[in-house]
């Protein structure tokens, strides 16, 4: 006789379901590839946040343990809803362009000493370009599992064609909010709105990144 989780399509919370054995080695890189560019992140801006840096400078190297811990709950979670599963998986390797975004740029500002400017739009354009690279690579094969080898070519331009716009508003978003306020004046450092300037953007491009990578360049074919 079924049992009422069963009629109702319920699953228990660790249902092997909506995850693969393979699924764990994937997180496990990706959650120490976002675990290392963290510490960069908070490594190039500890002058900007002493007290968050010198709280985590004694328990900095335990990330590398907590991150998988954390990135697997994640995903643990969404796979009770079969249909979010692999929105979360995007959100996971969003979460990974936006560090690697995020921990060049501020690279590239640390050895620079430059947040403003022309010359700061170039770096946030090769920062924007290096994170969807891994971002490319990490939804094609794991997040919309497109393995075709077929019209890759055809893929391959469509996927630089939603980056490129993505790059646009990307780039226009954050030079736009550190032009407009960043020159403010006020305790906030030009360090600071360059950041603030990178997390706008982002969270603008993050919905047209994930319904044109799921529908103009990993739709699948019928």
């Amino acid at each position: 006789m079924r049992s009422e989780a069963s009629r109702f399509g319920e699953r228990p919370f660790f249902s092997e379901a909506d995850m693969t054995r393979s699924d764990y080695p994937v997180l496990f890189v990706i959650s120490e590839i976002n675990a290392f560019f963290v510490l960069l992140l908070f490594f190039t801006l500890r002058a900007e946040i002493p007290g968050v840096h010198s709280t985590l400078a004694g328990v900095q190297w335990g990330l590398f343990i907590l991150s998988p811990v954390i990135h697997f709950l994640f995903l643990r979670f969404f796979s009770q809803w079969s249909s979010l599963v692999q929105f979360a998986k995007f959100c996971m390797i969003s979460f990974s362009n936006l560090v690697i975004d995020f921990g060049i740029l501020n690279l590239l500002i640390y050895y620079s000493g430059v947040a403003e400017g022309v010359l700061y739009s170039v770096f946030k354009a090769a920062s924007f370009i290096l994170a969807n690279v891994n971002g490319y690579a990490w939804n094609k094969f794991w997040t919309f599992q497109s393995n075709e080898a077929e019209g890759w070519m055809n893929q391959l331009i469509k996927f630089f064609g939603v980056v490129g716009v993505g790059l646009v508003i990307n780039v226009t978003v954050a030079s736009y909010v550190v032009a407009e306020f960043g020159g403010s004046g006020g305790s906030i450092s030009s360090t600071v709105w360059a950041n603030i300037g990178a997390a706008v953007s982002l969270l603008i491009t993050l919905f047209w990144n994930f319904f044109g990578l799921k529908y103009l360049v990993f739709e699948k074919r019928s």
